[in-house]
């Protein structure tokens, strides 16, 4: 079973509460170190300390759980509510403030998704346009001097920056993204035939479990062993071994049902998941797929191969995955002790 403390989600929650332990340190550093540094109107250590008040309230919301699902949300829309302020009174377009807005977007993309940054660099780029159109009347509380001449094309450039900055977030996103699905479709199949590996029928065993389990349905398995494989790989080599499994793969793969699920459960081994199906059923299957397999021939050297099958069937009661595969395991080999190329059930 996975940790809930290795989730995704818990993976979020627990960055959201570091991030916010860093803003409140940088605002209490702001409060106390500042005026060694810039004289400001006391109207920005007021703005500083409702902004610490907001942070500290929005650190104990998520410390206590109470908004999950809104963490992200409540994130971007306390940034943008922590700025804005800040950005107007020290003179909008014209502000030292205005350089981080770009970086907004692309932090609405890491931490939230494609929405989000959208939403982001809509508002910022509607609140440079504005205070560009209005620079006559924002305040500049900061006693800066600036040239209003220049606030139009500071305004200009500061709007294509964000922009920019969220096509770029954008863009990074759908890169990760499709990384992301890249790496967990690697992570669940098996490299060399392209079917689930342990990891992936782990995930699958476990929903056909539970729907067993709900649905009060049977649920059988197929364990498949190659028969002398070995033979194959000493006389003909492994690359050729490796082609045979990749054909037997598919053999088994196409002649399924849908509703099944294969898998290479290591080796020449592979197993297949029948959901509602019961153990009689299951072995009218298996018995399908030794002939198709026995009929066929495989690899460049047109190899005759066979397979034995081991079958067993969920228990109604306090069963799983480990113990069906055990008892296929044993039915398996009970099928190599009689000569292999059968089918033995477990039961």
């Amino acid at each position: 079973m996975q940790n809930s403390n290795n989730t995704p989600n818990a993976l979020t929650h627990n960055l959201t509460l570091k991030v916010i332990k860093l803003t409140i340190a940088a605002i209490i550093a702001s409060v106390f170190f500042r005026p060694f540094f810039v004289t400001l109107p006391v109207i920005f250590t007021v703005l500083d300390l409702i902004n610490l008040t907001l942070v500290t309230i929005f650190y104990i919301i998520v410390r206590l759980n109470i908004a999950t699902k809104q963490e992200i949300t409540l994130s971007l829309l306390l940034a943008i509510v922590l700025i804005t302020p800040t950005f107007y009174l020290s003179g909008g377009v014209n502000s030292h403030v205005a350089v981080a807005l770009p970086l907004y977007p692309i932090f609405a993309a890491l931490i939230g998704g494609f929405r989000e940054s959208l939403l982001v660099t809509a508002f910022l780029s509607i609140s440079v346009i504005i205070t560009t159109i209005f620079n006559g009347l924002i305040p500049d509380l900061t006693g800066e001097i600036h040239s209003n001449e220049k606030s139009i094309a500071r305004g200009f450039w500061l709007t294509i920056s964000i922009v920019f900055s969220g096509v770029f977030g954008l863009f990074f996103l759908k890169k990760h993204t499709e990384f992301t699905d890249q790496l967990k479709d690697e992570n669940i199949h098996d490299p060399l035939t392209g079917l689930l590996n342990r990891r992936g029928l782990n995930r699958n065993f476990s929903l056909a479990l539970e729907t067993a389990e709900m649905s009060s349905t049977p649920l059988s398995l197929i364990l498949i062993d190659i028969d002398l494989f070995k033979k194959v790989n000493d006389m003909y080599g492994h690359d050729i071994g490796d082609i045979c499994l990749i054909e037997v793969g598919t053999v088994l793969s196409n002649n399924i049902r849908k509703t099944d699920t294969i898998a290479r459960f290591g080796g020449e081994e592979f197993i297949i998941l029948l959901p509602n199906t019961s153990q009689n059923e299951a072995a009218k299957i298996a018995d399908n797929l030794r002939k198709i397999i026995a009929q066929d021939k495989f690899s460049d050297f047109s190899l005759p191969l066979t397979i034995t099958l081991g079958l067993a069937e969920r228990h109604k009661q306090n069963d799983n995955a480990l113990n069906m595969i055990k008892r296929a395991d044993k039915a398996l080999y009970r099928g190599k002790d009689r000569g292999r190329n059968c089918v033995e059930l477990s039961e």
